[in-house]
């Protein structure tokens, strides 16, 4: 699977305008309104049919009109993969965006960009449901939510467990936790010599404490990037207390390791902690998690060091795609508070941070 490269440029280029008219053209949708979401790598819009418009919208919250990166649109079998995992949750009460077929009865088309005239690529084009809802960095970071983000995410893990598509067997990319060492082609973007220096010591004990027991932990589909911008919250219809209510992007499911996983969601859950200490916001998740799928004692063991290379992964990815594209603020997301938790992370010991998540665990055992 060929995986990015310095300097490579992947990111769609086309203004509203051009959405607009490829959403007329692709789907025959006429009056609508478009803004464009937040995306990395991919542009993404929420499309809303006008009030009185002759062609009715089917679906009540409007759709997403989802242009997918150059490299991964060469990934045919893998975007079939993702359209497959939509359909496949939606139907076992795992809530995500449904795909929407074009004019032509398909899930997805490839459409040729250019950009003043020069850089023609091919995108991949697809068009899903939009879920409402908040996303989970908007809402309070509170212990009972944390533990219901982890509860959602060995659900679906469990659920994917009935998942197979052969596209997946031997898929990777740069985002792939299993390729943390490829950041070293990336580290240039960190000018900070303290901070560079921090993340190679994190590359070095992934490498020397995690890849060499890949082959014994536990494997199956995993969303890949269940993080703060892909997770819905809204209030639960019983007790009006915050849940999570949907699971948004795919881009990045893969076969890979559980631990992966939930090493992923922790690292994301501790930089949008605000109300919680961030060590105590993982071990809530790691808590919900468990619910579903105790951890073994080989996973608690390298999970800092997983949640570690997770970290470094945005922080170092976030610095490079930002020189590529610095009006993307989006991009620099994680920088803002990312280094500190790194750090605090980092430096406390593998002994107390174990013990410190292992007695959050029996907290909700009832």
């Amino acid at each position: 699977m060929q995986m990015l490269e310095p300097g490579q440029k992947i990111r769609p280029r086309l203004s509203r305008q051009e959405a607009v008219t490829m959403v007329r053209r692709l789907y025959g949708l006429e009056d609508v309104t478009i803004e464009e979401l937040n995306g990395y790598d991919d542009k993404n819009y929420h499309v809303q049919i006008c009030a009185g418009s002759k062609k009715p919208q089917i679906w009540p919250h409007g759709y997403v009109l989802k242009v997918t990166n150059s490299l991964d649109s060469e990934k045919l079998p893998l975007v079939e993969g993702q359209i497959e995992i939509a359909l496949y949750l939606g139907t076992r009460g795992i809530n995500c965006p449904q795909p929407v077929k074009n004019l032509s009865g398909n899930y997805y088309s490839l459409e040729e960009l250019t950009h003043e005239g020069v850089d023609r690529k091919r995108h991949v084009v697809r068009m899903l449901t939009y879920q409402p809802g908040q996303l989970l960095n908007t809402a309070p970071c509170t212990q009972n939510l944390m533990f219901k983000v982890g509860k959602f995410l060995g659900q679906m893990d469990r659920v994917l467990r009935g998942f197979r598509n052969p596209a997946y067997d031997n898929a990777k990319s740069i985002w792939s936790l299993e390729c943390a060492p490829s950041l070293t082609k990336f580290t240039f973007a960190v000018k900070d010599v303290d901070k560079n220096d921090l993340v190679n010591k994190v590359i070095d004990a992934f490498g020397r404490d995690v890849l060499p027991i890949v082959h014994t932990l536990e494997k199956g589909m995993i969303h890949g990037d269940f993080n703060d911008q892909n997770v819905v919250v809204g209030p639960d219809p019983v007790d009006g207390s915050w849940d999570v209510t949907a699971v948004l992007d795919f881009g990045d499911t893969q076969l890979s390791c559980y631990v992966f996983e939930l090493a992923i969601t922790v690292c994301y859950v501790m930089l949008l902690a605000s109300d919680l200490n961030p060590l105590d916001a993982a071990g809530h998740v790691i808590a919900g998690y468990s619910m579903v799928r105790p951890l073994p004692d080989v996973e608690f063991n390298i999970l800092k060091v997983c949640v570690s290379a997770r970290l470094c992964q945005s922080l170092v990815m976030g610095a490079y795609s930002y020189q590529q594209d610095p009006k993307n603020e989006y991009l620099i997301i994680t920088s803002q508070r990312g280094w500190n938790v790194l750090r605090l992370l980092w430096n406390t010991p593998q002994s107390d941070l174990i013990n410190r998540w292992r007695k959050t665990v029996p907290l909700y055992k009832t």
